[in-house]
């Protein structure tokens, strides 16, 4: 928040405090239409002094409101993310797989290595290139992981992937 802002609103008002005792003390009509006047001046001022400050809370406010939602969806990947564990099903072919003990009765799938990468979970769909090679491909990031296989590939969860070698 601005705290110049703040102070000029205050200030702004202590010299408005000021100037209307000094109007109780004044004689003239003249002196006073004077004091009238710069009172509405020193008024306006302290009115938009707090119209910024208020401007600046509303600001920062929608601010903290943002990064909390942030914070939500870090939060929420984090623990979504630990579901998964980087394996390669067929040769070339890194995927996350889901992992049976984190499956919550999900069926086994895997999610792009790169969109993983990017804090997002992309499923991985069974695709097939010109050729009519089995591969599965990202719907967001467009990538793919080929099986080496034209059949039917079915996902694995994680612990039931054989390591290459």
């Amino acid at each position: 928040m601005d705290m110049g802002s703040i102070a000029a609103a205050v200030g702004g008002l202590k010299s408005a405090g000021d100037i209307a005792k000094a109007l109780l003390q004044m004689k003239s009509d003249a002196e006073r239409q004077a004091k009238v006047i710069e009172l509405q001046s020193v008024i306006l001022a302290a009115q938009s002094s707090a119209i910024a400050a208020q401007s600046d809370q509303f600001s920062m406010l929608e601010e903290v409101r943002k990064l909390k939602e942030e914070i939500a969806k870090v939060k929420a990947w984090e623990a979504q993310k630990q579901r998964y564990q980087l394996a390669t099903p067929y040769t070339g072919a890194a995927v996350y797989a889901l992992t049976k003990a984190m499956s919550n009765g999900e069926p086994p799938h895997y999610i792009c290595a790169s969109c993983y990468e990017d804090g997002k979970r992309s499923i991985l769909q069974i695709a097939r290139d010109k050729e009519g090679w089995t591969a599965f491909a990202c719907p967001i990031c467009k990538s793919q992981a080929r099986t080496g296989y034209r059949g039917a590939a079915q996902p694995q969860y994680a612990e039931e992937i054989k390591p290459e070698g």
